[in-house]
């Protein structure tokens, strides 16, 4: 196993994205020196910089909820280009390197605007286990197409039933996919009314 498929942790990328971005190392010195390729330093920069704008909205929202409704959980919604992506025709391999770049764990499948499915860490595993050439499938052949959504204006009870099913909550408004909240997003938002 090479420099690039190990050792990686989530602190040694912050310390690179720091260095990228604080101009102490350059992307083609750090594709050389760590033997890593152009796409995934930018995929982590890109997840670099997509970390902080969240850091700092964070703490410029408002303490009660801005909308009154399940919008006000969602940290990146599909609407404005936050919600990282996969298709249902895109690799397997694409989308595991896509899940690692964003430090995300599951990734929702689209059609256009339209939802058809999700995939997590654990439909990749179970998909190339044993046969690790199924990476070069397409996201169809591992994705789950039954999906928990909950409406935008349910209540926040009505996420603890998904969470409970080890899933994330998909969020729709009358058929329109707005984004995904996660067990840490309700954490984040019941914290955040305490002050």
């Amino acid at each position: 196993m090479n420099e690039a498929d190990s050792h990686w942790t989530a602190q040694r990328k912050t310390a690179l994205v720091l260095d990228l971005l604080q101009g102490e190392t350059t992307m083609a010195m750090a594709a050389a020196q760590f033997q890593l390729t152009p796409e995934r330093i930018q995929g982590w920069l890109d997840a670099g910089r997509q970390g902080i704008t969240q850091a700092m909205q964070a703490e410029t929202e408002p303490a009660g909820p801005a909308r009154g409704d399940l919008r006000d959980l969602i940290p990146r919604p599909f609407a404005d280009h936050g919600t990282v992506t996969v298709t249902p025709e895109e690799l397997l391999n694409t989308a595991w390197q896509r899940m690692r770049a964003h430090d995300v764990s599951q990734l929702p499948v689209m059609e256009g605007e339209r939802i058809v499915g999700m995939l997590d860490e654990s439909d990749v595993l179970l998909h190339v286990y044993g046969d690790e050439a199924r990476f070069t499938e397409p996201v169809s052949a591992a994705m789950v197409s039954r999906l928990d959504k909950v409406d935008v204006h349910a209540p926040l009870e009505a996420l603890l039933p998904v969470f409970d099913r080890g899933h994330v909550a998909i969020v729709m408004d009358a058929g329109n996919f707005l984004g995904l909240i996660t067990r840490i997003d309700l954490l984040n938002h019941l914290r955040r009314r305490v002050g």
